[in-house]
This record gives C-alpha cells, sequence and structure tokens, in this order.
C-alpha cells in the first residue's frame, strides 16, 4: 500500500501489508516509519522510480 499518513501505515498494517509512503501528507519520516511504513520517498517521482528498480514491498 502507498500512503502518506500515519493512518494509512496503521491501516496498511492491521490488514498485514506492506507499506511505503510519501512526505506529501504533513507527516515526517520518523513518524511514517514508527507507523509501519518500510520505505519513506521524497516525492511521487522518487516512489515511481524505485518502483522501477526493484519490485514493490521488497
Amino acid at each position: 500500500m502507498v500512503g502518506d499518513s500515519t493512518w494509512d501505515c496503521e491501516a496498511a498494517k492491521r490488514a498485514k501489508l506492506p507499506s511505503v509512503a510519501v512526505l506529501t501528507g504533513g507527516f515526517s519520516s520518523e513518524e511514517l516509519r514508527a507507523a509501519g511504513a518500510s520505505d519513506v520517498f521524497e516525492s511521487i517521482d522518487e516512489l515511481r522510480q524505485s518502483l522501477s528498480e526493484r519490485p514493490f514491498g521488497v
């Protein structure tokens, strides 16, 4: 799952889904990781480039 808030990451964790986050929702990288994000990206473009380099959730 891709989200930009701690609530998104926590919902993914409850659903037993991996999550990554983008810093567009006003939360810090530390907050998003503490909520369960395995990776945090500065922008949608950075996320998009990362997805072409490796599979999602790995």
